[in-house]
């Protein structure tokens, strides 16, 4: 029963390690997204100062 909840702790501090850099990857691609809307990106309108969405 030892051996069982030592496996437990560990593979529930690697999910936790898991999510964490998942969830910091996430947040960085979103400030590089932030940072460069317009390149790579499609303008969904013809004026972009009015409207920011892109395809």
């Amino acid at each position: 029963m030892e051996i069982l909840a030592r496996r437990l702790t560990i593979i529930t501090l690697l999910m936790t390690v898991f999510a964490i850099s998942v969830a910091a990857a996430v947040e960085t691609d979103q400030r590089r997204h932030e940072l460069n809307k317009h390149y790579g990106t499609a303008s969904a309108c013809s004026i972009p100062t009015i409207c920011s969405a892109a395809l």
